[in-house]
């Protein structure tokens, strides 16, 4: 009121309150930050969850309860794992792209969230805007396994038996990223098998131990003790180097499909909107977590040999250039979403 009462008499008044205006402008956004950074101070004070989009026992609901068992122990609350299945994980991923962005919704990212907008062609979340990317957990590659009745001991050989009988050999899809990896390996070999589409991990792997499908590729820390069971034949892997879990094991490009590789990759995400003083704690935090030689320990199990933490900026680098490849075999495959 002194301002706009005294403006046409007083050039000093006027410098003032444009000086006042001007200190406001620039405090606001300092003032914001340091409200975050104290509410990073006094946070958690609730338990947090992780989401998981697929059913429990597979590769993703295993890496995330190796996380929620020891991250209470950094962040002083409880972190309880809520398996959320259906489309892909894309239940899962609106359920956390929707949530409060206040640190106590988290989601164990995988590959999904870059397959899933090429593959779907509408989603109901952006994969950059949505979340925001924590910490790299670590990449683990995929097993290719049949069913023991296949009259086939390599990759080669089922390959051959697939290309001569187009449409005979059925595969479990047990998310987006295995139905993408399968049909990217169809596409390279130049064979047509059929896709099957499951729920989550474990009912696919019970439909290839029955022979109600021949193939499938999944997580090599929990498909490689069925194979080492003798419940399924272990074929190949899908990286570029043969897994430390089972070097014997070749890799899908050393059996005869050149260039082939489709791992799965692992990280925590939080709503898009979370304050970076809380996603800063929590990816210090991880980082102190997988250094623990027992979780080490444990993620091998699962096929991660070697946990890689680094920052947020790294792997939503990494949910980019996904995109961009998942894209580009959508559309070289055909493949579609059902």
């Amino acid at each position: 009121m002194l301002c706009l009462s005294n403006l046409r008499s007083s050039s000093f008044l006027l410098s003032l309150c444009l000086g006042l205006a001007l200190v406001g402008a620039t405090a606001s956004p300092a003032l914001a930050q340091s409200a975050a950074a104290n509410s990073a101070q006094s946070w958690p004070q609730r338990p947090l969850r992780l989401l998981v989009g697929f059913v429990a026992g597979g590769p993703v609901d295993s890496i995330a309860r190796i996380v929620a068992s020891r991250l209470p122990h950094y962040l002083g609350q409880p972190v309880v794992v809520e398996n959320r299945p259906g489309a892909d994980a894309s239940i899962a991923m609106e359920v956390v792209a929707k949530a409060a962005p206040d640190g106590y919704t988290l989601y164990l990212l995988q590959p999904g969230v870059s397959i899933n907008p090429p593959l779907y062609g509408k989603v109901p979340f952006d994969p950059l805007r949505d979340f925001a990317p924590i910490v790299m957990i670590g990449e683990s590659p995929n097993l290719v396994v049949i069913n023991p009745g296949v009259p086939a001991n390599t990759l080669r050989e089922f390959l051959a038996l697939a290309r001569a009988n187009p449409g005979k050999y059925f595969y479990g899809a047990t998310s987006s990223p295995t139905l993408l990896a399968t049909e990217l390996l169809n596409n390279l070999a130049g064979v047509q098998t059929v896709r099957v589409p499951f729920k989550g991990a474990s009912p696919a792997f019970t439909a290839v131990m029955a022979g109600d499908v021949q193939l499938v590729i999944s997580g090599i820390g929990t498909l490689l003790p069925l194979a080492r069971g003798g419940k399924v034949k272990g074929l190949a892997v899908t990286g570029l180097r043969r897994s430390a879990l089972a070097p014997e094991i070749p890799t899908v490009d050393e059996s005869g499909v050149s260039g082939y590789s489709a791992t799965t990759w692992y990280g925590l995400a939080a709503p898009g909107a979370t304050p970076r003083p809380i996603v800063d704690r929590i990816n210090a935090e991880m980082h102190k977590l997988l250094a623990e030689p027992e979780i080490r320990a444990q993620l091998r199990v699962q096929g991660v040999d070697e946990p890689r933490p680094g920052t947020p900026e790294q792997l939503m680098d990494l949910v980019r250039s996904e995109l961009v490849k998942w894209e580009r075999v959508v559309k070289s495959s055909g493949a579609k979403a059902e």
